[in-house]
């Protein structure tokens, strides 16, 4: 794989937006950090594995695991983050769900576990839209928007033109962890 610098530099971007929301949530909502303190170490691996003409020992299994954990457990735990206080059913089903894709997705055939995957982070971003729409938290809505459209209408494959899909969906999801922030700030 030869060295993709711009999606080196918008995985350090993505990194800094975690950073910026974890300084700022942490002490009042350690469930959201943890969920995208996992996002944070997937892009700080992204960072040098993308650095690299060849990276070197593990760097690849560890970025993807850690960023399918961040799908798997670091979006359920943010949703946990938005309705831990006063939804505590959609808070259980959020960490069951969690729990379910993790112990099952060694078992299910790949098309299956991406179904499991994708479900598992759907249902976190509809507990964070049913919060926001009960609290009118426009943040929330904005930074899920966010991170749907960066992931669905972009995705991470090939390119735009000159551009790494992949770069804009970092830098979408970088916009989405800065509004989250605003979005649990406000809560």
């Amino acid at each position: 794989m030869a060295r993709q610098l711009t999606t080196s530099v918008s995985d350090l971007l993505l990194t800094w937006s975690v950073l910026y929301f974890i300084y700022n949530v942490f002490w009042e909502n350690v469930f959201a950090s943890l969920g995208l303190g996992i996002q944070g170490t997937a892009a700080a691996l992204g960072v040098i594995r993308f650095a690299q003409a060849r990276p070197q020992g593990q760097i690849y299994e560890y970025h993807q695991m850690t960023s399918w954990l961040a799908q798997v457990v670091g979006i359920p735990l943010l949703a946990v983050g938005f309705c831990h206080k006063d939804m505590p059913i959609l808070m259980n089903l959020n960490l069951m769900i969690m729990v379910a894709v993790l112990i099952g997705a060694n078992f299910l055939a790949p098309g299956m576990k991406q179904l499991a995957n994708e479900s598992c982070a759907g249902f976190g971003f509809l507990t964070i839209i049913i919060v926001a729409l009960r609290s009118w938290n426009v943040y929330a809505l904005l930074a899920t928007a966010a991170y749907i459209a960066s992931s669905k209408l972009i995705g991470s494959e090939g390119k735009m033109g000159v551009v790494y899909r992949l770069d804009l969906l970092h830098v979408g999801l970088a916009a989405g962890n800065v509004l989250f922030t605003w979005a649990l700030k406000s809560l």
